[in-house]
């Protein structure tokens, strides 16, 4: 009994040294995600299309003495591919890790220069073009919203919405207002009253009460409306 024991003890003593004699070989996630982006370079794409990789590959854990990676070819859909990379240990194939990519479409819009606080009447210097990636919705340009007001709170590079925005009224139904006509060089004012409200660039309805007659022009200031009619008959 004596003899079984001490020989079940030395088993166990040596087991471990076995287990030890191969190394623990460590592949980063990062390194697997670099040999599938050398795959996805070679896909076809444009400057609005970019494939993304959709998740972070973890670290990989083997045992052994050499460790070699092989990206194989991208096999998927136009909008999401699967780059297989395997991994061999001492020549042989231990495992293969796919990663995973997706097309993001990308568009040119209005962002946020800076950071905007709500209430702010945008004007080109809170504007710049950036390229970000597509919502579903079509991009702004800064001419679309110069003049607007903020609705609420922009962080610096932000897409700026239509949406997110109104119409800064700088001339307001019921309110006196200056009416510039202007002909062929010649330009008279009269005090009117606004009929309807109306931000820069909008065109509104204003009454002159002395000669009891109905026009519209275009706000071009705040409280100012202009009517050119160069050349027409009015």
């Amino acid at each position: 009994m004596r003899s079984l024991a001490a020989l079940a003890a030395l088993l166990l003593t040596l087991a471990p040294l076995g287990a030890q004699a191969q190394s623990l070989l460590h592949v980063s996630g990062q390194r697997i995600e670099q040999i599938a982006s050398r795959e996805i370079a070679g896909l076809a794409h444009d400057a609005d299309h970019q494939y993304v990789a959709v998740s972070v590959v973890p670290d990989q854990v083997m045992t052994g003495d050499r460790v070699a990676l092989h990206a194989q070819s991208p096999i998927g859909t136009s909008s999401f591919v699967n780059v297989p990379v395997t991994i061999d240990v001492d020549g042989k194939l231990d495992r293969t890790v796919y990663v995973g990519y997706r097309m993001q479409q990308y568009v040119e819009t209005a962002v946020a220069a800076h950071d905007i606080v709500p209430g702010t009447v945008l004007s080109a210097g809170d504007l710049a073009m950036a390229r970000v990636p597509f919502t579903g919705r079509p991009g702004n340009g800064i001419d679309a919203l110069v003049g607007r007001k903020v609705t609420g709170s922009l962080l610096k590079g932000q897409p700026v919405r239509i949406e997110a925005t109104t119409v800064n009224q700088i001339v307001k139904a019921g309110s006196t207002v200056v009416l510039v006509v202007r002909d062929s060089g010649v330009q008279v004012t009269a005090d009117v009253i606004a009929r309807t409200s109306g931000g820069l660039g909008d065109e509104v309805s204003v009454y002159n009460p002395s000669t009891n007659k109905a026009l519209s022009g275009t706000v071009t200031a705040p409280n100012t409306v202009e009517l050119d009619i160069s050349g027409g008959d009015q």
